[in-house]
């Protein structure tokens, strides 16, 4: 089955109002704003406030501070929902927890749908994944909270993947039928293929050192592979980059590069160099429930990647994609190894033909179009 020429459902001229304080930065963000102006749409966009570049670190460290810094755009946003000429539609972006908290009820009093695109839990990123704080603490509370608040202003709530959307619905006690999947894709005017650079090409990981992307496992991974003559290139910085380091100092490795971060504009050209791409390895239950912009955005450029074989990923991807039991470096280094010559060519095919299948914007423009007309067909 082939996506779709033209969208399905048609919201062509509705008015969508974008509104609070997302980061207009992320990819996630970017991909909202190009598939509503692929379907057509006429969009009003009011961003206020900032939650600053770490937002899960910054949650942690200091909630009060943070939340001081976008009451101001949040009053600002109110007064313009409650005055402006009423639109069809009003979208919270991410990160849209307290937006949808504080802005959710005002839309709900004019009689505009609203939907927000949650894409995490805050929980669960900051208590539970990366363990910033205790379980018992004021931040695990209030996190909870947001999540739960969140989820209830809005008529619909929009997640990356089927089992992110199962885990909110138990998460926040609401109907499954209120969550809708919008994955994430890739950007497909700058993730393009390129010529395959050979076999003894790098390896390449681009990460925010999280425990949600394994590092322990790949380099346990290239420790058995010293031998092999390959580099793995580990791009990025982030939480755990001093204990990745440090670990790898441990186990003597010689054949993984640590790189400081590139902008994203520089990362397909990172993928461009490399003969294989590595996805996520954590043990977490989020790492089971994701499949990350890294996996997409490879797979767009036509490269073999192996990940951690998790529910989300084989839904996702089914045998396009190199997949190991999560945690096992044996596996993983095994997977490496094996995958050259012609395996890996024609696993770099099947990973391009499933994005251009499954996740081309005229195919997810599709979906958020659905998602969207469902949303303002309750509308009272």
């Amino acid at each position: 089955m082939t996506a779709p020429a033209t969208p399905r459902h048609d919201i062509r001229g509705r008015r969508v109002l974008v509104i609070g304080t997302f980061d207009p930065t992320t990819p996630r963000a970017r991909q909202w704003f190009r598939l509503l102006d692929r379907l057509g749409c006429d969009v009003e966009v009011m961003n206020v406030g900032s939650w600053g570049s770490d937002r899960a670190s910054n949650t942690a460290a200091s909630p009060v501070t943070m939340l001081g810094n976008v009451v101001l755009g949040l009053v600002a946003a109110a007064r313009h929902l409650c005055t402006c000429r009423r639109p069809d539609l009003v979208v919270f972006l991410y990160p849209g927890h307290v937006d949808a908290c504080v802005l959710g009820p005002i839309a709900r009093l004019r009689r505009v749908p609203a939907v927000l695109d949650v894409f995490i839990s805050l929980h669960d990123t900051v208590i539970v994944d990366r363990g910033l704080r205790s379980r018992r603490s004021p931040v695990a509370f209030a996190t909870r909270a947001l999540d739960t608040l969140a989820c209830w202003s809005v008529r619909s709530v929009v997640v990356d993947t089927p089992e992110h959307a199962d885990f909110f619905a138990r998460f926040t006690h609401r109907d499954r039928s209120h969550f809708a999947v919008l994955w994430v894709g890739a950007e497909e005017g700058r993730f393009v293929t390129a010529d395959d650079p050979g076999d003894d090409a790098p390896i390449l990981w681009y990460l925010t050192y999280i425990p949600l992307h394994g590092f322990d496992t790949v380099a346990r991974a290239a420790a058995l592979l010293a031998g092999d003559g390959r580099m793995f290139r580990l791009v990025g910085d982030g939480q755990q980059r001093l204990a990745a380091e440090q670990l790898a100092g441990e186990l003597g490795l010689t054949n993984v590069e640590f790189v400081s971060p590139v902008p994203e504009s520089d990362l397909p050209e990172e993928i461009a160099h490399a003969s294989i791409c590595l996805g996520v390895f954590g043990t977490s239950d989020k790492a089971a429930r994701v499949v990350p912009n890294k996996v997409f955005q490879c797979a767009a450029s036509g490269r073999a990647i192996v990940t951690a074989a998790t529910p989300a990923v084989i839904n996702a991807f089914g045998d396009a994609l190199v997949t190991v039991p999560v945690g096992d470096p044996i596996a993983l280094a095994g997977a490496v190894r094996d995958l050259r010559g012609p395996m890996r060519l024609t696993m770099a095919r099947r990973a391009r033909a499933v994005f251009e299948e499954r996740y081309s914007e005229v195919a997810l423009a599709d979906a958020l179009a659905e998602i969207l007309e469902a949303a303002m067909s309750n509308r009272r």
